[in-house]
C-alpha cells in the first residue's frame, strides 16, 4: 500500500461536527464555546475550530494568546477566550487580536484596567480548584479594580467526571457569587465536558466542552464514548517496515524485556515516543494489522516498536495505533488506561512536527 508518511493521524472533522451537535442537544445553555485550546487537544486548532463553529459553536477558547492570534490568522472572526494569565505584552496581543481575556486575581484586574485597552473581560471564579481564579471573597475588589461590569464570569469544576456532591458544592458557591455581585449581563459559564453531559445546573449562559468534542469520554482513562453519543474524530496510524522471524529465547527491542517463547513473527513499526506513542505502553498495548489486534512487544523506542505478527502480515500493511480496522477498535481510553494516564494526553502528546494530519468528513455531518 501508498502511505502518506511514517505515521500520520487523520481527523474526521465530521465527528467533530456530529459531536458539537449532540453536546448542544444535551445543553440546557443557549450558547456553546468549543474549546480549542493545546492545537485542539492534539487534533489541529484552524479545522477544528472550523468544524466546531459550522456544528454549532458560537465561539472558541484557547489557552494562550500566540493560540488566539493562529485562529486569527486563519481568518477565524468567531469570539475567542484566552483562558490563561496575560502579562502586559499578552494583553497588548489580544487588544490587537480582539481576543477576550480573564482576570484571575486582582492583580490580573488591576492590570487589565491600567492597560487602557479595549478588552472583553471575563473573570475566573475559584470555587475548589484552587489552581487559577478569584477567591469569592476577592470578587468585590476585582470588580472596582477592573472598575466596570465584566463581559462575562466564569468558574472551572475539578471532578465533573467523577464526585457529584464536590460539584455540587462547586456550583452552590458559584451561585452564591453570582447572587452577591453586579453582574448585570455578563455571561456566566462553568460545564465543562462533564459538566455538560452529567450536570444540568453547570449550564448557566453557556456550556464550555473540550475534550468531549474529540469523541472522546471525559472520564479519562475509563468510559465509552458511544454511550454518549460522541464519535472519536482522531485515528493514529503507521505501517508494516519489516518483518522478521524470532527464534525461540530472542529478545525484542531495549532492554531484550520481551523474549520469544516458542518460534514466531515480528513486525516493526516506525512510530515511537518521539512521535508521542507512549514509552509507557511498552509491553502492554495491541494494535491493528490485517483486523486483528497484535500485542506491543517489548518497549517502545524514540522512533519504532515491534508488534506481533504471523504470516498474514505483510511489509506496506496499514498499521492502527489509535481508531478501527476491519470491525475492530483501539480507542484513546484503552491507551490511556494501559500508560497510566489519561486521554487527554493520549492525542495532545502527538508531535506535529513528526505526525502528519489530514483531514476528512468520513462519518459525515
Amino acid at each position: 500500500m501508498e502511505v502518506p508518511g511514517r505515521v500520520w493521524a487523520e481527523v474526521d472533522l465530521g465527528a467533530v461536527r456530529h459531536n458539537v451537535r449532540t453536546l448542544r442537544r444535551r445543553s440546557r445553555a443557549p450558547r456553546l464555546m468549543a474549546v480549542v485550546k493545546a492545537d485542539a487537544y492534539g487534533h489541529g486548532a484552524v479545522p477544528v475550530a472550523r468544524a466546531a463553529l459550522a456544528g454549532g459553536a458560537d465561539s472558541l477558547a484557547v489557552a494562550t494568546a500566540g493560540e488566539g492570534a493562529e485562529l486569527r490568522r486563519a481568518g477565524i472572526r468567531a469570539p475567542v477566550l484566552v483562558f490563561g494569565d496575560l502579562t502586559p505584552e499578552g494583553l497588548r496581543a489580544a487588544a490587537r487580536e480582539r481576543l477576550a481575556v480573564s482576570a484571575h486575581s486582582v492583580p490580573s484586574a488591576r492590570r487589565i484596567a491600567a492597560s487602557g485597552l479595549d478588552l472583553e473581560v471575563h473573570l475566573k471564579v475559584d470555587t475548589g480548584m484552587n489552581r487559577w481564579g478569584l477567591e469569592p471573597g476577592e470578587v468585590g475588589a476585582a470588580l472596582k479594580a477592573l472598575g466596570r461590569t465584566p463581559d462575562g464570569v466564569y468558574t472551572h469544576l475539578a471532578c465533573a467526571d467523577s464526585d457529584p456532591e464536590a460539584t455540587g458544592r462547586q456550583l452552590a458557591l458559584f451561585d452564591s457569587v453570582l447572587a452577591a455581585h453586579p453582574f448585570g449581563g455578563a455571561l456566566a459559564h462553568a460545564a465543562n465536558s462533564a459538566g455538560t453531559l452529567w450536570h444540568p445546573g453547570s449550564h448557566y449562559g453557556c456550556v464550555r466542552p473540550g475534550i468531549a468534542l474529540y469523541g472522546l469520554h471525559p472520564a479519562g482513562d475509563a468510559g465509552d464514548p458511544a454511550a454518549e453519543g460522541l464519535r472519536p474524530a482522531l485515528a493514529l496510524k503507521s505501517y508494516v517496515a519489516a518483518v522478521r522471524r524470532l527464534e525461540p529465547g530472542e529478545g525484542v527491542s531495549y532492554g531484550l524485556t520481551f523474549r520469544a517463547p516458542e518460534p514466531m513473527l515480528a513486525a516493526t513499526v516506525p512510530v515511537g515516543y518521539a512521535d508521542g506513542y507512549r514509552r509507557a505502553l511498552s509491553g502492554r498495548a495491541e494494535a491493528l494489522i490485517r483486523g486483528r489486534r497484535r500485542p506491543l512487544l517489548g518497549r517502545v523506542s524514540m522512533d519504532a516498536c515491534v508488534f506481533a505478527a504471523d504470516r498474514e502480515v505483510r511489509v506496506g500493511d496499514e498499521v492502527v495505533l489509535l481508531g478501527e480496522q476491519g470491525g475492530g477498535a483501539v480507542r484513546a481510553e484503552e491507551l490511556a488506561a494501559r500508560a497510566g494516564t489519561i486521554n487527554y494526553e493520549i492525542t495532545t502528546g502527538l508531535n506535529p512536527r513528526r505526525v502528519e494530519r489530514s483531514y476528512a468528513d468520513v462519518q459525515g455531518s
